[in-house]
């Protein structure tokens, strides 16, 4: 599938600044699941772009801005061109760290959503299954419940369920074009990782534009101020 990602990030800083130093995590990767083409990240201003990775091992770009300024705004197009995966990672995906880290429990672990929807998954034939009944569970409570909340509340349910899970950042395929989304990946023994949007009730599929992983939202944030 063919992903036109085309948006604008804005930045505004509660005073005047000198300079500013900006860490961006909207640039996908190039890994077996996608191919990305003609990728720009322009923003409004004089500033050095200068791409390296963080410690989930996400393409990060860092941004210098000297001032007098007091906000930045950043125009990211670009292309993703991604294949039918039935929402599973392929084995080729470079992993940096193991899943056992991501089993570290999270903020919202002890939260009312995940206690409802953790045992959504009893009698399921097997993990795969267990996890689809979560997530449609969440699904259910999308209306009371926003995008980031699910998304936290089912790597908090996988977890507690003894299955290391993640957040997601990236890009969803909208009307005319994509918009910016999160979603979730739990690890299953023997198959890998598989990618849960519980805001649409289903995989994360060839409609989903992989960005970057991470314990938590922090760590996938689109920008980070410095």
């Amino acid at each position: 599938m063919r992903i036109a990602v085309d948006h604008t990030l804005t930045v505004a800083f509660p005073s005047l600044q000198s300079r500013a130093t900006l860490a961006l995590r909207v640039t996908p990767d190039d890994h077996h699941d996608q191919t990305v083409s003609g990728w720009r990240i322009g923003p409004d201003c004089d500033a050095r772009l200068r791409n390296g990775r963080d410690g989930y091992g996400n393409v990060l770009t860092m941004v210098y801005a000297e001032g007098p300024i007091d906000g930045i705004e950043f125009h990211v197009t670009g292309e993703v061109f991604t294949g039918p995966s039935s929402g599973i990672l392929s084995p080729a995906h470079p992993e940096p760290l193991p899943p056992s880290l991501f089993l570290r429990p999270g903020d919202a672990t002890a939260s009312d959503l995940v206690a409802l929807v953790v045992d959504a998954g009893e009698g399921a034939a097997d993990a795969i299954e267990r996890l689809h009944h979560v997530n449609v569970a969440l699904h259910r409570r999308a209306d009371d419940a926003g995008r980031d909340a699910l998304t936290t509340s089912f790597v908090a349910a996988a977890r507690r369920l003894a299955y290391p899970a993640r957040c997601v950042s990236g890009y969803l395929v909208a009307e005319g074009g994509s918009r910016p989304h999160v979603w979730a990946e739990a690890h299953v023994a023997g198959i890998g990782w598989v990618g849960f949007d519980p805001l649409l009730g289903l995989s994360a599929g060839e409609d989903h534009a992989r960005v970057a992983s991470a314990l938590d939202l922090a760590g996938v944030a689109m920008i980070v101020g410095i």
